[in-house]
């Protein structure tokens, strides 16, 4: 794969168009042809989802938020306007879990202003990926792609194997380096990106 700071988006759509077995590359997410318009539409999508899917360091940013006016009406004492581009609230400072909550792209919490957060951004340039999602990415992609312009469901099911067996070595190599602390998960959340898990 190419060096860190090498990828743009139309790279990362070769990537994974050559993953899902199409041979022809695109040159611009804007040709008239139909690979381009896939990628087009669905590489948003899955950049977005993979991002949500964990605490990645390179996408970890803070924001001191002010406080919404009015007041909600019942339940917490404020309302604070997540960042336009927090895709995760990770963590409130200086509060417990049970002191706030999400509710329509604004944090309720009982907590005066200022209130601190750490997020993971919508970070939408590729030069600022990690290398390993990078690579989780691609094949992410690629099994959507593979429906899309293949028409081919195995394909796609054996492509989103490997996407999870990638998303669990990234995930350790992130953690590894990390200082950011991470919130609990489900040990059944968890499950779900080991290689092998079958959804219910």
């Amino acid at each position: 794969m190419p060096a860190l700071g090498e990828y743009s988006e139309v790279a990362i759509c070769n990537l994974a168009l050559a993953e899902m077995g199409r041979g022809a590359e695109i040159v611009s997410l804007d040709e008239p042809s139909q690979a381009a318009r896939a990628c087009a539409r669905r590489f948003p999508y899955a950049r977005d989802a993979v991002l949500r899917s964990f605490d990645w360091n390179f996408a970890a940013r803070r924001a001191s938020l002010p406080a919404l006016a009015p007041a909600p009406a019942f339940g917490r004492a404020a309302a604070f306007a997540v960042p336009s581009d927090c895709l995760l609230v990770r963590k409130v400072h200086d509060l417990a879990d049970d002191a706030w909550e999400i509710e329509a792209r604004t944090i309720l919490a009982d907590a005066p202003a200022p209130l601190r957060i750490t997020y993971t951004a919508r970070i939408t340039n590729p030069v600022f990926f990690d290398v390993l999602f990078t690579d989780a990415l691609v094949t992410r992609l690629a099994a959507d792609l593979a429906v899309q312009l293949a028409d081919s469901p195995a394909r796609a099911t054996s492509l989103h194997q490997l996407f999870r067996e990638k998303l669990v070595h990234a995930r350790a190599r992130d953690t590894d380096e990390g200082t950011t602390p991470r919130d609990p998960r489900s040990p059944w959340l968890d499950a779900r990106f080991e290689p092998g898990f079958v959804p219910l």
